[in-house]
């Protein structure tokens, strides 16, 4: 697989996963974390994955399987960081910074595998996502982590509100 993937970065819509939770509290941001395994070994793509894996293969068509390993939901307060658990044994950090920006968007500093910590300018109800150079299982079960993070709610500051 192409080492060209670590710096690798996509921001997509990945199909949105499960139901909507209730609505945050104005102080708490909610984070989806997605661990995504790709692999040049398997043709299975995951039916929430597809616009994801054709994004991907536009840079990296050898990788044919795309599999959602697992989808953690955290409530955070800005300023606060949390580590969610990835195949191999590491973890993702993510830290919701201590405020949103003119626009009203969140900004996240996301930590992954193997990687430069991330800053990153939150778009409503989409997908970052990052390859890592994490990969678990050998030979032809070997698969490369993806990892993708949204936070919500966006929203424009008080003072721009129709």
């Amino acid at each position: 697989m192409s080492r060209f993937l670590s710096g690798l970065l996509l921001a997509l819509g990945v199909t949105s996963l499960g139901a909507c939770p209730p609505a945050p509290k104005d102080d708490e941001i909610e984070v989806k974390v997605l661990a995504i395994l790709a692999s040049e070994h398997h043709t299975k793509v995951h039916p929430k994955l597809t616009e994801f894996a054709k994004q991907v293969q536009k840079k990296e068509p050898k990788l044919t399987g795309f599999k959602l390993h697992r989808t953690d939901d955290e409530s955070f307060k800005l300023g606060e960081t949390k580590k969610f658990p990835m195949p191999g044994g590491d973890a993702v950090e993510v830290t919701v910074n201590k405020e949103r920006d003119e626009k009203g968007r969140v900004t996240l500093t996301i930590k992954a595998p193997k990687l430069e910590p991330i800053k990153y300018e939150c778009a409503c109800d989409k997908y970052f996502s990052v390859a890592t150079q994490q990969f678990v299982g050998h030979g032809k079960d070997q698969e490369q982590l993806f990892v993708a993070v949204m936070a919500k709610p966006c929203r424009l500051p008080h003072a721009e509100k129709k």
